[in-house]
């Protein structure tokens, strides 16, 4: 009996514990982005406003390119120079610009209209139209940009 008191007061234990610091989870991460030029600048946050005050801490950013629902590639990753300082960023990074103190583990190309891009995180995406605007596009809307970017450009070439 004893020993079952004592197995059940462990488990608890573990589980006091493991709600303490297990269950801290980070906010979620909120994606603005417009076109600056002839590229595109983002801004990542834990907040609603972006830019965040104090900035934020991030391991590195990703970028992959959609070409089509099925057809993507990472296009761009970029990372702390010293990921173990985990310094902080100020949030606003412009397209294939590493911030400051980071260096491109892979240089991107230039942004193309009419695709998407997914930036992680938050792994939420903009699409680039080709009349030069930015939208920021869910997945389940992936679609629905495509089709519009092509009736676009089926347009245009009617015009032309």
């Amino acid at each position: 009996m004893k020993r079952r008191d004592f197995d059940l007061s462990a488990l608890l234990a573990a589980c006091l514990v493991s709600c303490l610091t297990g269950c801290q989870t980070q906010p979620p991460w909120h994606l603005q982005a417009h076109k600056e030029g002839g590229t595109v600048q983002i801004c990542l946050s834990h907040e609603a406003n972006c830019p965040q005050p104090g900035g934020v801490s991030l391991d590195n950013i990703t970028v992959y390119r959609y070409d089509s629902l099925a057809n993507n590639e990472l296009v761009w990753d970029t990372g702390p120079e010293n990921p173990i300082t985990n310094d902080r960023i100020d949030g606003i990074v412009t397209y294939g610009v590493p911030p400051p103190h980071w260096h491109n583990q892979l240089t991107p190309p230039a942004l193309v209209c009419g695709k998407a891009y997914l930036v992680n995180p938050p792994a939420t995406l903009f699409g680039l139209k080709c009349d030069g605007t930015v939208v920021l596009v869910d997945f389940p809307d992936l679609e629905e940009f495509f089709r519009q970017e092509e009736l676009a450009a089926a347009a245009k070439k009617r015009t032309d």
